[in-house]
């Protein structure tokens, strides 16, 4: 089974600007399905020491996290909210949701388990009230994100504000995620987000 934090940990350290090569060589692969219990111990003390090291996580209202993160090259702070998929209602190669502070405003990303060959998957996002958006997302951060179009945030300022939950569907060349995510709580979350940004 998934384990929440493991999760949760895992989403940060792709928000950090340079923990994203250095997760290659990191204990957190063990955090996908079929490991035991030991070595999933293992990954959330190893994650934990990562997230812990240079992050600020804030708990905010319905389930989101704001995590700031110090860049180690003395850049900006890597910034964004995030919230973890519904474990009950999802494939375990969903991880969660991340909406971060990017050089040309708020970047949508899905988080995955499950490392996605290159390519562009389909992503159909559902919201509560019925509304439906497809995108063509892009696969980054060594497959374990998806990246969704710039347009993809105008969604989190309209339709997904008022909605309490978002139906993820992906569909790649050999994988296939469904999930669901709460995003109750989303108006808060993201306008602490957006005063948050750094300047660029």
């Amino acid at each position: 089974m998934k384990s929440l934090y493991c999760a949760l940990a895992i989403i940060a350290l792709l928000s950090i600007p340079n923990a994203r090569s250095e997760q290659t060589n990191s204990g957190t692969r063990g955090c996908v399905t079929g490991v035991g219990v030991d070595r999933q111990r293992e990954c959330d003390s190893e994650v934990s020491k990562q997230v812990g090291n240079g992050s600020n996580i804030s708990l905010l209202g319905g389930g989101w996290q704001l995590v700031r993160t110090s860049n180690p090259s003395g850049g900006p702070d890597a910034v964004s909210i995030m919230h973890v998929a519904d474990v009950k209602r999802s494939d375990i190669g969903l991880a969660g949701l991340s909406l971060q502070c990017g050089r040309q405003g708020i970047e949508v990303l899905l988080i995955i388990l499950e490392r996605m060959p290159r390519g562009e998957p389909k992503v159909t996002l559902t919201s509560g009230n019925g509304r439906i958006a497809v995108f063509n997302a892009s696969v980054v951060q060594a497959g374990q994100a998806l990246l969704l179009p710039r347009n993809a945030a105008e969604f989190a300022t309209r339709d997904w504000q008022q909605a309490n939950e978002l139906s993820i569907e992906i569909e790649g060349k050999s994988t296939s995620i469904r999930g669901t995510v709460p995003i109750g709580g989303l108006t808060v979350a993201y306008q602490l987000l957006t005063e948050s940004c750094p300047a660029r």
